[in-house]
């Protein structure tokens, strides 16, 4: 008797850990689902924000708002529990355009010009959160 609920303990865990990895999957597509719905929401944000072009004197002001609206962007994400392996590095890659911006921000605040806008060019021209979002699943992100 003590034979058969030993194997009968066995098998449960067995099945258990079988089940595992779809459940990693539902959390993941659960945090890809709401990480979506979160970036909506934000890009019409930043679409009202910077509605209207910038002029070349408006750049530092636009590079303050970019980085404050990316931010706040950033901890309504981090609030999404159970992200992916992806996400988390989706995440990250947040974090280095934040950290991006931020220099930038700084060559502006001392007057460097030059650095300012070599900064915020590679800035604008950084897809790799765009990237890493889609390779998470979340397109709408980035």
């Amino acid at each position: 008797m003590r034979k058969l609920t030993f194997i009968g303990f066995v098998a449960a865990l067995v099945l258990s850990a079988a089940a595992l990895p779809g459940l990693a999957s539902a959390r993941s597509s659960s945090w890809t689902s709401d990480a979506n719905k979160v970036c909506v929401i934000w890009l019409a944000k930043a679409k009202k924000e910077f509605a209207v072009p910038v002029k070349p004197s408006g750049l530092l002001k636009f590079a303050i708002a970019s980085r404050t609206l990316e931010t706040q962007e950033l901890a309504a994400l981090e609030k999404i529990p159970n992200a992916s392996p992806a996400g988390t590095h989706a995440l990250v890659a947040v974090r280095a355009d934040i950290a991006e911006i931020s220099t930038a921000i700084d060559a502006g605040n001392r007057g460097d010009s030059a650095t300012f806008v070599k900064i915020l060019k590679q800035y604008l021209n950084d897809h790799r959160a765009k990237a890493a979002f889609t390779a998470a699943g979340a397109s709408q992100c980035g």
